[in-house]
């Protein structure tokens, strides 16, 4: 039975939210305005103690991967015996998910106390600061979430951005460390349309004199985190140059400040994943350099044990269901590289619903030669890009097109044609509506009101 203040709480923050909580605000208001959002988040951990001061952080960005590399690294330093608590989002179930001490998510009746506790302090700020602006959604529940993990008394914190970098209102943690996970172009009416924009953005987490470890990047994206890094007199560890993965996921070698691993293995499928594996390692390793205990033996166990539920996430049915959360490009190529790997010469049904944001043909573009049928349509979300758009953008493909009105509906659709391989991807909203459709989980209640 779900406790009512928790729906109550979900409605009051449902009450604030605006185009994406990721943001920190509205992100066609301009800069100044989301400078603003900063000194809101600011203002509101530093009335409640400066709680994000009493536990070390890891501070992730990037475009793809950093919700896996946050995983990875969580486990590891769990399994090296320390208290961790880790923020990631958007959720796929459970407003909940977002944050877990020691991979339990927080409990409705904390939630719920935290939430008006802070929705009071954040009306006390809007009356005596009116210049600020309305505190949002994301705003208020950063806060939320480093709150807790100071009264759970976690010795370390794994925090992911939501959205960008240098403007999303975590960027207002000092971390131990940085990482910048893959870029890829995302969000480009907010973000940029170059990657010069898009790394400006991500880059922004860099702080003054604390070092980052950065994956592969592309040459125009590795610029400009290079000359941030030098800027903000930051230490700087690179994949391929200063630590380096060989294999595959199943097994795999890493090698670098932590001397050489080998036989390792990740828990979560996809040659990517051994690229966000690299990255975690790294940030382990420069928190091992800052007097943190984390021995190879964590590091081992922390990659092969790591859950991380829609991502390539694979379900026995009569055939079988990949979920999978791609939405860019770059993720599309990885989802489409595990997929040959783990069922090589088999075509797929393809379950596609993307946001307006995003170019489906150059989405779709990998995963086509794998195509038996495309069944497309709405994610659940409002950005989402209508089925019928979708279906005329992706008609030049060599597979045939359908529209469903539902995912549940394309997937019964899949499933009564004897599809032996459905693919659900496009967004973490498609990831959530197909887990959901499978009976694998169950959403949050609607908010009171």
């Amino acid at each position: 039975m779900t406790d009512s203040g928790y729906r109550d709480a979900l409605a009051a923050i449902h009450e604030r939210s605006g185009y994406d909580r990721g943001f920190i605000s509205n992100p066609f208001a301009g800069d100044e305005a989301a400078r603003r959002g900063l000194l809101r988040t600011r203002r509101l951990l530093d009335t409640l103690g400066g709680p994000d001061g009493r536990y070390g952080i890891v501070h992730v960005a990037g475009s793809k991967g950093k919700g896996s590399t946050c995983v990875f690294i969580d486990t590891i330093l769990r399994a090296a015996g320390h208290r961790v608590g880790r923020s990631t989002s958007p959720h796929l179930h459970s407003f909940r998910e977002r944050y877990t001490v020691d991979g339990e998510p927080i409990d409705e009746g904390a939630f719920a106390r935290l939430t008006f506790s802070l929705l009071d302090v954040a009306r006390r700020i809007e009356r005596d600061d009116p210049e600020l602006g309305e505190i949002t959604a994301f705003e208020l529940t950063t806060a939320l979430g480093l709150a807790w993990f100071a009264e759970r008394r976690c010795d370390l914190a794994v925090v992911e951005v939501g959205l960008g970098g240098l403007l999303d209102a975590t960027n207002v943690v000092t971390p131990l460390v940085s990482v910048i996970a893959p870029l890829d172009y995302e969000h480009t009416a907010v973000l940029g349309t170059t990657l010069t924009e898009i790394a400006r953005n991500k880059a922004g987490i860099i702080k003054e004199g604390r070092p980052v470890v950065v994956s592969r990047q592309d040459p125009e994206a590795l610029a400009v985190i290079e000359a941030t890094a030098a800027e903000k007199h930051s230490t700087m560890l690179l994949a391929g140059r200063d630590w380096r993965t060989q294999g595959t996921w199943q097994q795999f070698r890493a090698t670098g400040p932590w001397d050489e691993l080998a036989d390792l293995r990740t828990s979560l499928p996809g040659q990517h994943q051994v690229d966000n594996a690299g990255l975690a390692l790294a940030a382990c390793a420069v928190l091992t350099e800052g007097g943190w205990q984390i021995g190879q033996d964590a590091m081992r166990t922390g990659l092969a044990t790591a859950i991380w539920p829609g991502r390539f996430e694979e379900v026995d049915l009569e055939g079988r269901v990949v979920i999978d959360g791609a939405h860019t490009p770059a993720s599309a190529r990885a989802l489409a590289d595990a997929l040959a790997e783990r069922y090589p010469g088999q075509r797929a049904t393809f379950i596609v619903g993307l946001f307006r944001d995003k170019d489906p043909a150059a989405f779709a573009a990998p995963l086509a030669p794998l195509a038996e049928r495309w069944l497309v349509t709405a994610p659940a979300n409002p950005r989402a890009r209508p089925a019928a758009e979708l279906a005329a953008a992706l008609e030049h493909l060599t597979a045939p097109v359908c529209v469903a009105d539902s995912v549940a509906d394309a997937i019964a659709a899949a499933r009564r044609s004897g599809a032996p391989l459905i693919v659900v991807t496009g967004s973490l909203s498609m990831v959530a509506a197909a887990r959901v459709a499978l009976g694998l989980a169950t959403d949050d209640p609607a908010p009171s009101g």
